[in-house]
């Protein structure tokens, strides 16, 4: 017993330390776990260590079944609703960012991420069989097999019919590729009907624009995605950046 409160004190500890080590935080705030949209704020950190607010709220779609709390940084969720492959929710927690991907062959003048050109030969892989699980995979550099096959059973291919994916971030959920536990989140456009998701956040072009320009790899940006009493939960222990009071009223509602 001693032994697994030591764990879980480290645990949240690296966690504490990695969100200290961030600079900005881009943070997702819905009103329960069902919710199937929230509000996006952008925080960075000053010369004093303080969080301030640098834009936001944003309105966002989230997974058209709400969020589950997903594999990324936090090490040790509440076992009350995990993320499973296929489930339609956004995942609940504390994640990296990825590369950037976009349908113009040359990403937008001053992202500072790498960017990721979406043709239709590139695939997001969530076959849980497949080694690929998680990945972006550009089909043209893979070995098929003898019968032409791909090493994949079912993909997302990045270049849509819709503008969904003109502009997007790769989500570092389930990194280590776990099978089963979800792949392929992403931070993208909004369909033109503002419909929910699958299971990633949606926002409109301009806004997305905005937070590409806006990240930077050296600040070690961060997503806290997370239903509203959460958040307050774990405002202290993680130290996050406290809300605007309309947003706290509106969601406690």
């Amino acid at each position: 017993m001693k032994t697994l409160f030591l764990l879980l004190v480290f645990m949240s500890s690296t966690l504490l330390a990695q969100i200290d080590q961030s600079r900005q935080l881009i943070v997702v705030v819905a009103k329960n776990w069902d919710a199937d949209n929230g509000q996006l704020y952008l925080f960075e950190r000053n010369e004093s260590n303080e969080w301030i607010q640098t834009a936001g709220p944003w309105n966002v779609m989230l997974g058209d079944s709400g969020l589950a709390w997903g594999a990324g940084l936090y090490a040790d969720p509440p076992d009350e609703r995990q993320k499973i492959e296929g489930d339609h929710r956004s995942p609940a927690g504390v994640f990296e960012l990825g590369d950037f991907f976009g349908y113009d062959s040359i990403p937008p003048a001053g992202i500072k991420f790498p960017y990721h050109y979406a043709t239709k030969t590139l695939h997001c892989v969530d076959d849980t069989g497949s080694v690929f699980y998680n990945s972006l995979v550009d089909e043209s550099q893979v070995v098929r097999d003898s019968a032409g096959r791909l090493p994949w059973n079912s993909s997302e291919v990045m270049r849509l019919d819709s503008v969904d994916y003109k502009y997007g971030i790769v989500v570092k959920h389930n990194p280590q590729a776990i099978p089963g536990l979800g792949s392929c989140i992403f931070l993208h456009l909004n369909s033109y009907s503002h419909a929910p998701t699958v299971g990633c956040t949606a926002m409109d072009e301009d806004k997305m624009l905005q937070l590409m320009h806006w990240l930077n790899p050296e600040k070690y940006p961060l997503l806290i995605q997370l239903p509203f009493d959460s958040y307050i939960a774990h405002l202290a222990d993680w130290d996050l950046p406290l809300l605007p009071v309309e947003q706290s009223e509106k969601n406690s509602e």
